[in-house]
């Protein structure tokens, strides 16, 4: 970080040099006023030098985590008395991760040019959408550090439901690949071997020995076009995903599974009815709020019916009918949104609507563990138990 001279008095006129680190010139002169000097000059020390290109490591995207974390610290100074500009400096100073303090270091830099704190976190693709949302309401209402708090009690909400996802996927695609190399061993070197020593008995194998035999020579004969035909089936696969009728396609049939898509509909009412309830208690309205948390879903179906629902509420038909007519969030949602809109209480409903299907969602990942662990354990022992129940069944056979 660039290093400034600067020359000051304080309040009771004693003169004060010396240098001070700071990413601008105008944030160093700043540090010096709240500690309540008089500056009298800052210049670029000799030894400074302008700020470095930044390397491979410090372009890289902030981690949500962290990000959570500053917009939190940012509250808290910012609540405590600090201006904008020096709790950014401070961030920017404390922060150990090199590549959020850039971020605040190039929003400090934007509020300096004459920018809005919102209008300079858009220019950072790491911040969400609904948080510059929320920052704008809280330029306008004087209430920053209260909006900084909600916006980072939703990123925790967000977080905690995506945590719960990969912690539920990973030990079954653990097992998962597990069981795969198991097979493979056995096709590729076990079944070979027993196959030499059945055969040196001279005895006829056992149908069901002899269809192992039959499957290990039909997979060793044709593994590679397997391996072509799998890999242009998933490379068609994803280039169909990323088109955008191919995602809106998967993203619709993804929620009529029967267990993955009662986990997608649970986790994207609660992100809509949290999402929406926090910026209508910010004083966002409801068609903005709808526009933002259209941008914050995942599933790009479920985006479309937002954004139906948001044209309707705009021609004037109420948010209950235009989140019934397509049936892709639960049910629930619906009719909760008609009781918050004739109480005048949406947003406290939605919340209510968001804990229950967060806690829905957290019960149905425990079920599914639950079931996976031992589903998956006799997938495994089932493949190794085949392969041995034939072995042995074939000298059995050789036996008599």
């Amino acid at each position: 970080m660039p290093e400034y001279q600067y020359r000051a008095r304080d309040t009771q006129g004693v003169a004060h040099a010396g240098t001070i680190q700071a990413p601008t010139k105008s944030l160093a002169a700043s540090q010096l006023k709240d500690r309540g000097w008089i500056v009298l000059a800052v210049e670029a020390a000799a030894s400074s030098t302008r700020v470095p290109e930044l390397r491979l490591l410090d372009r890289m995207r902030p981690r949500s985590l962290s990000v959570e974390l500053s917009l939190q610290q940012l509250a808290m100074m910012i609540r405590s008395g600090m201006t904008l500009l020096a709790a950014i400096d401070a961030l920017v100073q404390q922060t150990p991760q090199r590549s959020l303090a850039n971020v605040w270091q190039r929003i400090g830099l934007a509020i300096q040019r004459g920018k809005s704190f919102s209008q300079a976190l858009r220019q950072q693709d790491c911040f969400p959408e609904f948080v510059s949302r929320l920052v704008e309401v809280g330029e306008r209402t004087g209430n920053l550090d209260a909006v900084l708090v909600r916006g980072t009690t939703t990123m925790k909400a967000r977080r905690n439901t995506r945590d719960a996802v990969i912690s539920a996927t990973i030990y079954p695609a653990l097992v998962i690949v597990l069981a795969i190399a198991v097979t493979i061993y056995m096709v590729v070197y076990l079944i070979p071997r027993l196959e030499t020593y059945l055969q040196s008995l001279g005895k006829q194998m056992p149908p069901m020995t002899q269809g192992l035999i039959n499957a290990s020579y039909w997979f060793r004969d044709h593994w590679l076009a397997v391996i072509v035909i799998l890999f242009f089936v998933g490379l068609a696969a994803i280039a169909t995903y990323c088109t955008r009728e191919g995602r809106l396609w998967f993203d619709r049939n993804l929620l009529k599974l029967p267990v993955l898509g009662q986990l997608v509909r649970l986790s994207q009412t609660s992100t809509f009815a949290r999402s929406l309830s926090m910026m209508l208690k910010s004083g966002i309205t409801l068609t903005d709020g709808l526009g933002t948390v259209e941008q914050i879903l995942g599933n790009r179906y479920l985006r479309s019916t937002v954004h139906a629902a948001r044209e309707k509420v705009i021609r004037g038909q109420n948010l209950v009918d235009a989140l019934h007519q397509r049936q892709a969030f639960t049910p629930m949602l619906g009719q909760m949104v008609a009781v918050g809109s004739q109480s005048g209480e949406l947003g406290s409903v939605l919340d209510e609507v968001a804990e229950l299907h967060e806690a829905q969602f957290q019960s149905l990942v425990r079920r599914i563990n639950a079931l996976l662990t031992p589903a998956l354990t006799l997938l495994i022992g089932g493949i190794v138990g085949y392969v041995y129940i034939a072995f042995f069944m074939a000298l059995v056979a050789a036996g008599s």
